[in-house]
C-alpha cells in the first residue's frame, strides 16, 4: 500500500507556513499600537491575518489529516493539485487584503478558496467512508455539512451589497452566520473526528457515543442565536441561546469524560506531549463552553457581545486553544513531530505560553473595561510581548518538521499504512 503521508505531509508543512504568517501578522497588528508603521492599515491587514489563519491554516491542516486515508496512487495527483490550488488562493488573499482590502482581487481569490473547499468537502467524504459509522465518520459528515452550511453566509452578502444593504444587521449576520458554523461547526467536528478515529483505531469502540454528538449538533445550530441577539435582544432570542449553551454544557462535558476515559485506556499508546496537547485543547474546548455557558445569563450575553477584548479573547481561544492544540496533536500522534526532539517541545512551549499570557491579558484587560476601571497599565506593550512568542514557537516547529525525515516515535496505525518515512 502507498505511504498516504508521504504525499501529503508537506502539506502539513505548509499549513504550519501559513500560520506562522498569520502569527507575525498578528503581532504587527499588536505593534501598530506601539509604534508608528507607516503605510501600514489596521482593517485591511486584519483581514489577511484572519484569512490565512482560518482558510491557510486550519481547513488545509485538517483536510490534511482527513485526507490520509484516501490519499492511494490514483487519487494522489488530485489531491496535489487541489491543495496547490488552494495555497494559491490562500496567498492571493495575502498580498490582496492588505493593499484593496475587500475589492475585486480579494473576493475573487475568497471565491476561488470557497469552490475548492467543495471540491475538497466531497473528497473528504468519499476518503473517510471506512471510518467508524456512528463515531468519526459521523462527524465527518456532519462538519462537511457544517461547511457548506457555513457558506451561505458568504454567498449571502452579494444580494444584501446589490440592495444597498452593507452596514445593515443583516449584513453582520450573514458574516456571523458563516463564522459561526466554521468554528463551532466544520472546524470542531472535524477536530473531534480527528481525535475520535484515532482512538478507535487503538481499541477504544466508541470515543464519542451518539447523544454526545448529537448534543453538540443540536448546540451549534441553536448558539447561532447569540450572534443575533446583538441586534435583536428579543426574550426568545436569548432563550434560544441560552437553552443552547446549556446543551453545550452537557455534551462538553460528555466530552471530557470520553476523552479522559480514553487517556486512561491509551496512556502507553502516545507520548507526553501529545497528551498535553490533548489536554491543552480539552482544557481550551472546556473555557470555551464554559464562557458560552455564562452568555446564557443576558446580562453576560450583552457584555459578552459589546467589550471587543471579550470577543477578540473568545475567537482566539477557539483557534488557538482548542482547534490548533488538536492538530498540533494529531501531528504528534502522527510521529510528524517528534516529541523529544529540543526544537518540539521549545516550539509548543513558547506557542502554548504565548497563547495563555495573551488570552489573559485580553480578559483581565475585558474585564476592566466591564468594571469601569479603565486601561491596565501597558496594556498595549503586554499583548504585543506577549504575542510575540506564539510565530517564533511555530517557527521552531516547521524547522524540525523540515529538517526531520518523519521517522515514528510512535507504532503507526493500521490505517495508515507502512511507516511513515519521507
Amino acid at each position: 500500500m502507498p505511504n498516504p503521508s508521504a504525499s501529503l505531509r508537506p502539506w502539513f508543512a505548509v499549513a504550519l507556513v501559513n500560520l506562522a504568517v498569520a502569527a507575525i501578522i498578528g503581532c504587527v497588528l499588536r505593534s501598530i499600537y506601539v509604534v508608528e508603521i507607516p503605510y501600514v492599515r489596521f482593517k485591511p491587514l486584519l483581514h489577511a491575518h484572519s484569512h490565512v489563519a482560518m482558510l491557510g491554516w486550519v481547513f488545509i491542516a485538517l483536510l490534511v489529516f482527513l485526507l490520509e486515508d484516501a490519499d492511494d496512487g490514483r487519487s494522489r495527483r488530485r489531491h496535489r493539485l487541489l491543495f496547490f490550488l488552494v495555497q494559491i488562493a490562500v496567498l492571493g488573499m495575502l498580498i490582496s487584503f492588505p493593499i484593496q482590502s475587500y475589492g475585486p482581487v480579494s473576493i475573487s481569490f475568497t471565491t476561488l478558496h470557497l469552490l475548492l473547499s467543495y471540491v475538497l468537502a466531497v473528497l473528504a467524504w468519499r476518503g473517510t467512508r471506512s471510518w467508524l459509522a456512528a463515531g468519526s465518520r459521523k462527524l465527518v459528515r456532519i462538519a462537511v455539512w457544517m461547511m457548506v452550511i457555513s457558506t451561505i453566509g458568504v454567498w449571502s452578502m452579494a444580494p444584501l451589497l446589490a440592495n444597498g444593504l452593507f452596514g445593515t444587521e443583516w449584513y453582520y449576520w450573514s458574516i456571523q452566520f458563516f463564522l459561526h458554523f466554521q468554528f463551532n461547526g466544520w472546524f470542531w467536528f472535524a477536530a473531534l473526528a480527528l481525535w475520535s478515529r484515532w482512538a478507535e483505531t487503538h481499541g477504544i469502540a466508541e470515543a464519542l457515543d451518539p447523544l454526545t454528538i448529537r448534543l453538540w449538533l443540536i448546540s451549534a445550530v441553536l448558539t447561532f442565536a447569540l450572534a443575533i441577539a446583538w441586534s435583536e435582544r428579543h426574550w426568545s432570542i436569548i432563550a434560544i441561546n441560552s437553552l443552547g449553551v446549556l446543551i453545550q454544557l452537557w455534551a462538553g462535558w460528555r466530552t471530557a469524560v470520553s476523552i479522559r476515559r480514553a487517556q486512561v485506556g491509551l496512556h502507553s499508546k502516545a507520548q507526553l506531549w501529545a497528551w498535553r496537547c490533548v489536554t491543552y485543547a480539552l482544557i481550551g474546548m472546556g473555557l470555551k463552553v464554559l464562557m458560552q455557558t455564562m452568555v446564557a445569563v443576558p446580562q453576560v450575553a450583552v457584555m459578552a457581545f459589546t467589550i471587543r477584548n471579550y470577543v477578540i479573547g473568545f475567537i482566539h481561544l477557539n483557534m488557538l486553544g482548542a482547534i490548533s492544540m488538536m492538530l498540533f496533536a494529531m501531528a504528534l500522534l502522527r510521529g510528524w513531530f517528534v516529541p523529544t526532539d529540543r526544537l518540539v517541545r521549545i516550539g509548543l512551549s513558547l506557542f502554548t505560553g504565548g497563547m495563555l499570557l495573551s488570552e489573559a491579558a485580553l480578559f483581565l484587560q475585558g474585564t476592566l473595561f466591564w468594571a469601569g476601571w479603565g486601561m491596565m497599565p501597558g496594556y498595549y506593550w503586554i499583548q504585543l510581548l506577549t504575542s510575540v512568542p506564539m510565530p517564533l514557537g511555530v517557527i521552531a516547529l516547521l524547522v524540525h518538521f523540515v529538517r526531520r525525515r518523519a521517522v515514528p516515535v510512535l507504532p503507526a496505525p493500521s490505517w495508515v499504512g507502512s511507516a511513515a518515512v519521507c
